[in-house]
């Protein structure tokens, strides 16, 4: 089945990209980002016609998600295509519910490595994931990181600095996955 991804570039800017067969990219740029990363440009280079960058002209709020919509609800008529959304902003969730409801296959992950393969844990972080997620859903809202920083300083304390910066990057992905929280403009908004 051919698959069509939509990158939220300014909401998942380091994502790791492959060639792949029957896949074709569009990565979604917001107006204010200059730059690009080395690592990324090489990495799509040889997808070459695979990929495509679209700028968006213009800035506001939702901007960058109305122009994903747009080009999800034009290859709304793809016969055998499912259709993913990397974004950790759960802003896309409802449109994607509607989507579904018409008849065309669309899901939204945090990662590109969750449209080929289930993602898990291991045994090892299941424990700390089950610990940090406790924790979170007990405190107050308002007092719960509001950064990827600020939580990444969280999980090192709940554990003591005993985990490694790979480790708690997999808890804080996973949190995105379950769907517990969501990211706009680098602020990190809960979702229970």
């Amino acid at each position: 089945m051919r698959k069509n991804i939509y990158v939220d570039f300014e909401n998942v800017p380091n994502i790791e990209i492959k060639e792949m067969d029957d896949t074709r990219i569009f990565l979604f740029v917001g107006e204010s980002q200059k730059r690009l990363s080395t690592s990324i440009v090489k990495a799509i280079q040889p997808l070459g016609k695979n990929v495509e960058w679209i700028q968006i002209s213009g800035s506001g709020k939702n901007a960058l998600d109305f122009h994903i919509a747009y080009y999800l609800a034009i290859h709304k008529e793809q016969p055998n295509t499912e259709h993913y959304i990397i974004s950790k902003d759960a802003g896309f969730d409802p449109l994607i519910v509607h989507a579904n409801g018409v008849g065309q296959k669309v899901r939204r992950v945090v990662s590109f490595a969750d449209v080929f393969q289930k993602i898990g844990l291991g045994k090892d972080l299941e424990g700390k994931y089950g610990k940090i997620k406790e924790i979170l859903m007990k405190q107050q809202k308002t007092r719960r990181p509001k950064s990827r920083k600020s939580l990444t300083s969280f999980i090192e304390t709940t554990f003591q600095k005993n985990i490694k910066p790979a480790e708690v990057n997999k808890l804080i992905e996973n949190l995105f996955r379950d769907g517990l929280m969501e990211e706009k403009s680098k602020r990190i908004s809960y979702l229970d």
